[in-house]
């Protein structure tokens, strides 16, 4: 592929060789999109080109750069010196020389573009493939070279950016992903100098930039970029101005920017909607809290509860709402949903009690009070993820009356679309010393958007 692009621009060459006599004043040049090109300083047959070319055809490349490149310094003004020498270094595999070389050849001579695109587009393929290849056998490192070379020499195509961005950000490269997702989207804004784009090829592009801006604005919200976020959130916005999602996410980096009234104002927007799902109630709730908007919180949360009546986490975070509206009454029987749930946690127990207590209920308050005391273990911190096909949980278990180094038995149950029961887990953890805690870690090899949890057994020594 590339040594056919190679030959086609060699006979053009050749044909603007002066053979005596003046030659005529160059005329513009018109690319098939019809740019016409300045007309910069054409290119001329010199003794180093001519032999370079010679020896480029029969494949010694070493020696076709050597006399290119001693003709860039005999005559620098000459641009094919400096198209013969990149056309060199890339068949070496010199792929930052080969873009210097033919940048500043196009710089001379605009028109060249016509003649350096196929090859940059060439070069592209071959390290695209490269970079397959690579990942099929397990080299990262290598992998993202050959990447990093096709869009370096050529950002028109975003196959390869987003695969680099991709596996950068898995590597946890977050800030070399972030650039190259903004060269890729650099590149589809520049139109190709030798074809014309089809309706179907502008809407693709149009499709990639969307996913591009998708996975952009993923990583900058990750890495707590939220000015820089922004402005691709909007865009988004404009492409699908229903998106729940989109607006949580830009509520969320206009509060983090300290624009609260601002944040607040479409998180309330979003509240008046029906029909949310429980991951967008999810999100919203915890926006809304972030804002202080805590009625507004407390009514998200109450609607996941609806949707899932076995979320620990729903319950968990409708009472820490209605606690930071001092709303008492509600609470009563918030704290107590969220006990059967969340029987060992510290600070459900503690809200439940604080609720009884505000409410007149003494000796309820007491009684909670004391499921503290007799815990074998107390837990806290629970938070569910989904990692690929799987749902992890991941939590912290402190000491109390449980035997140091006996183990406790937990039986955590999950659940799916609609709130139906999706599998449960037994995990064995041992029970640290009083008042020292340790991390745990519950995997369920399914999809669990929501769980309880309940204590089977457990070593408590004898009164």
């Amino acid at each position: 592929m590339r040594r056919t692009a190679s030959i086609a621009w060699i006979s053009v060459a050749v044909g603007l060789t002066a053979c005596g006599g003046t030659r005529p004043p160059p005329e513009p040049v018109v690319g098939p999109t019809g740019y016409v090109y300045p007309l910069g300083t054409p290119p001329s047959e010199t003794r180093f080109s001519q032999t370079s070319t010679l020896y480029f055809v029969e494949r010694n490349f070493q020696r076709s750069l050597e006399l290119a490149t001693e003709g860039t310094v005999e005559d620098p003004g000459n641009p094919v010196h400096f198209l013969l020498a990149g056309m060199s270094h890339l068949r070496l595999g010199h792929f930052e020389d080969a873009d210097a070389m033919f940048r500043e050849a196009q710089r001379i001579y605009p028109a060249y573009e016509l003649d350096i695109e196929p090859q940059r587009e060439a070069a592209w393929g071959e390290a695209f493939n490269a970079g397959l290849a690579a990942y099929g056998q397990g080299d990262v490192e290598a992998t993202i070279e050959h990447w990093n070379h096709a869009i370096l020499m050529y950002d028109i195509r975003p196959e390869a950016h987003r695969n680099l961005a991709g596996l950068l950000a898995t590597e946890g490269r977050y800030d070399e992903a972030v650039d190259v997702y903004r060269n890729a989207l650099a590149g589809l804004r520049t139109r190709p100098a030798t074809q014309l784009l089809t309706d179907a090829d502008l809407a693709a592009r149009e499709e990639a930039v969307a996913d591009l801006e998708n996975q952009l604005s993923a990583i900058l919200m990750l890495t707590e970029r939220f000015a820089e976020a922004e402005p691709v959130l909007r865009r988004r916005l404009e492409r699908d101005p229903e998106s729940v999602e989109i607006r949580s996410e830009l509520a969320s980096a206009l509060n983090s920017l300290g624009r609260e009234e601002e944040a607040r104002a479409i998180y309330s927007e979003l509240l008046t909607e029906g029909g949310l799902a429980a991951t967008e109630l999810f999100n919203l709730g915890v926006g809304l809290f972030r804002v202080t908007d805590y009625p507004g919180s407390a009514e998200a949360f109450r609607r996941l509860t609806e949707l899932q009546p076995q979320s620990r986490d729903a319950w968990f975070n409708y009472a820490n709402a209605l606690f930071a509206l001092e709303d008492w009454e509600p609470l009563v029987d918030v704290g107590a949903n969220l006990l059967e749930l969340d029987p060992l946690g510290e600070s459900a127990l503690l809200i439940a009690a604080r609720a009884r207590l505000e409410t007149g209920d003494r000796a309820g308050a007491l009684q909670i009070l004391g499921l503290v005391d007799v815990a074998p273990v107390t837990v806290e911190g629970m938070r569910l993820r989904r990692v690929g096909t799987d749902t992890t949980i991941e939590g912290r278990i402190t000491g109390n009356l449980a035997v140091p180094g006996s183990p406790v038995e937990l039986l955590f149950t999950f659940f799916g679309d609609r709130g139906l029961r999706a599998g449960i887990v037994t995990t064995i953890v041992d029970a640290p010393p009083s008042g020292e805690t340790e991390e745990f870690v519950v995997t369920f090899g399914g999809r669990g958007l929501s769980y309880r949890y309940e204590l089977v057994s457990a070593q408590v020594p004898e009164p």
